[in-house]
C-alpha cells in the first residue's frame, strides 16, 4: 500500500472516531495529475441508524464524503460531505468523473458525482467548493441543497430515530445511483446515469443491539417486510423502476432518458463514436445514441447485467466487452421486487462484440422453480411474529424480504427442509452447509428461536400459495 494512503488512512481514522463515526468503505477514486490531487469517495456509517452510531449527534466527519488529498504526500486538501450524519445507507462511493467544462462562460475544472442520496453534485475540484447540485430522481429526505452552506435541506421526518416513526425514504437504501459506473461524453457534455427509482421503509428499532452475525443496520427489518397483500405488492411494484438518465451537469437538468421496468441495471460506457452501451436487468445489452437516447442495437444476453462494459482495440479492430451476470443486493434482498424486470437468472459469461460479429449463444437453460408446497401453518401468532423479526434481522438480506427469494440462493418458501425441523436445525444452528456459504447462526440465535423462523417461513409460503391461487386464471 502506498505510504500516502497509509498516512491518510491513519489521519482520517483518528478524526473519524473522534467525531463518532462508524464503519465505512473507500471505493471510488480519481486522480488529477495536473493538480496532484487524489479524490476518494467515502462510504456510509454502520449501523445506518445514527442513534446507535453516535447517539444521533454530529456530522460524522468524512462519512459519505468526497475527500481530496495531495497524492505525493498524503496530506489533506479538502473534503465535501454529501450527507452529513448519514442514516439511510447513502454512500458517496459512486463513480467520480473529472472534466473541464464551461460554466457561466468560464472554463472550470470540475468533479462530478451522483451518489446514492439522489443529488447530482458539481464541485470545483481544485478546492472542493460546491458549484451546483440538483436531484436527478425524486427525493423526499431533503428538499434541496443549500448553496450557501453546501448542506442538504433535510426533511425532519427523515430522521426516523428522532421521530420514532417509520419513514418511507426515496431514494431508498439501494440508492438513486449505486456502484454501477456512470459515463461522460465530452462531445454532448452529458453524463449518463444508471438510476434506481426505488423507496425503502426505514423503521426505528428501539431495542436494537449489535450482533456477531446478521444485518447490523439499526432498523427493524422484520416490521419493514412486505405484507402478503396483493394491492400493497402491486403498488410497490408499480413504484419501483429504473432508468438510464442523460444528465446535463451544467444546466443541472435531464436531457433524455431510457426507462426500464425495474432498477439495478448495468454500468455505462460512452464512446467517442457517439454511442452509449449498457446492459440491463431484463437481460438485454444495448447501444443508444448519445445525443438523444435512440436505441440503435441490442443483444439478448440471457441474464441480467450489472457490470459496466469496456471498449478496446486489438490488431486494428475495436471490441466492446461486458461481464454478463446477475447479482448484487437487488438479486438477493428485495423480495417480490427482485423480479420487477422479469424472472432473471444468473448465467455468468464474458461477452465480447465487434462490428460484423456472428457468434451465437447456446440456448438458455429452462427457468424452473420448485412449487410452493409447504406444510400447514399451525404455530401460534406470537411464534410466527417472533420468527418474522428473527428472519428480518438475520436472514432476509440474503433470502429475500418476507422470505421471497431470488435466483441466487435458495427460496426458503420452496425448500423441502420446511417439513423437517431436525434438518432445519442442522443447517441453521449446526452449520451443516457452512462449506456452501451457509454458516451456523448458533452464536446469535438459540434452537427455539431458529424454529420460530421455520414457522414464519411456513406461514409465508402458505400466504403466497393462496395469493397464487387467487390470481390464477379461472377455468371451467
Amino acid at each position: 500500500e502506498p505510504e500516502y494512503l497509509k498516512k491518510a488512512a491513519a489521519t482520517w481514522h483518528g478524526q473519524w472516531w473522534k467525531q463518532g463515526g462508524g464503519g465505512t468503505v473507500w471505493d471510488a477514486m480519481a486522480y488529477d495529475p495536473a493538480l496532484d490531487l487524489l479524490y476518494i469517495g467515502v462510504g456510509n456509517g454502520s449501523p445506518w441508524n445514527q442513534l446507535y452510531r453516535s447517539e444521533g449527534k454530529g456530522d460524522n466527519l468524512y462519512l459519505s464524503s468526497i475527500v481530496a488529498i495531495h497524492a505525493k504526500t498524503g496530506e489533506y486538501a479538502w473534503h465535501y460531505q454529501t450527507t452529513p450524519g448519514e442514516s439511510w445507507d447513502f454512500t458517496a462511493t459512486q463513480h467520480i468523473i473529472l472534466a473541464d467544462v464551461t460554466i457561466d462562460g468560464k472554463p472550470r475544472k470540475v468533479l462530478m458525482q451522483a451518489p446514492k442520496n439522489g443529488f447530482f453534485y458539481v464541485l470545483d475540484r481544485t478546492d472542493g467548493k460546491l458549484i451546483s447540485a440538483r436531484n436527478f430522481v425524486p427525493v423526499n429526505w431533503a428538499s434541496g441543497i443549500d448553496m450557501r452552506t453546501g448542506r442538504p435541506i433535510e426533511n425532519p421526518a427523515a430522521r426516523y430515530y428522532k421521530t420514532g416513526k417509520p419513514f418511507i425514504g426515496s431514494p431508498g437504501a439501494t440508492g438513486a445511483h449505486s456502484w454501477q459506473p456512470m459515463a461522460f461524453d465530452p462531445k454532448t457534455g452529458l453524463v449518463f446515469i444508471p438510476a434506481n427509482l426505488a423507496a425503502f421503509p426505514y423503521i426505528p428499532d428501539p431495542a436494537w443491539k449489535p450482533a456477531k452475525l446478521g444485518f447490523n443496520v439499526g432498523v427493524d427489518m422484520g416490521k419493514a417486510a412486505m405484507p402478503a397483500d396483493a394491492a400493497a405488492r402491486k403498488a410497490a411494484l408499480a413504484a419501483t423502476t429504473g432508468a438510464l438518465i442523460a444528465w446535463d451537469p451544467v444546466a443541472q437538468k435531464e436531457r433524455w432518458r431510457v426507462s426500464f421496468k425495474g432498477p439495478w441495471n448495468g454500468g455505462v460506457l460512452a464512446t467517442a463514436g457517439g454511442l452509449v452501451f449498457q446492459g440491463n436487468a431484463a437481460g438485454e445489452f444495448a447501444a443508444y445514441a448519445a445525443a438523444d437516447g435512440k436505441k440503435l442495437w441490442s443483444f439478448p444476453a440471457q441474464t441480467g447485467i450489472v457490470a459496466p462494459p469496456m471498449s478496446y482495440e486489438l490488431n486494428g479492430q475495436q471490441y466492446v466487452a461486458v461481464l454478463a451476470g446477475w447479482g448484487g443486493v437487488w438479486a438477493l434482498a428485495p423480495g417480490v421486487l427482485i423480479d420487477k424486470s422479469g424472472p432473471v437468472r444468473n448465467i455468468s459469461r464474458l461477452l465480447v462484440f465487434k462490428v460484423g460479429g456472428k457468434a451465437q449463444l447456446p440456448a438458455p437453460p429452462a427457468l424452473e422453480k420448485a412449487p410452493l408446497d409447504p406444510p400447514a401453518s399451525t404455530a401460534a401468532p406470537d411464534v410466527i411474529a417472533a420468527g418474522g423479526e428473527h428472519f428480518g434481522r438475520f436472514c432476509g438480506v440474503c433470502h429475500g424480504d418476507a422470505a421471497v427469494g431470488g435466483a441466487l440462493v435458495p427460496d426458503l418458501r420452496r425448500s423441502g427442509v420446511l417439513n423437517d425441523a431436525t434438518t432445519w436445525q442442522q443447517i441453521v444452528h449446526d452449520g451443516l452447509l457452512k462449506d456452501n456459504g451457509m454458516v451456523s447462526f448458533a452464536g446469535v440465535m438459540s434452537a427455539p428461536e431458529i424454529e420460530t423462523i421455520r414457522q414464519y417461513v411456513i406461514k409465508r409460503a402458505n400466504e403466497d400459495k393462496a395469493l397464487e391461487r387467487a390470481s390464477a386464471p379461472k377455468t371451467r
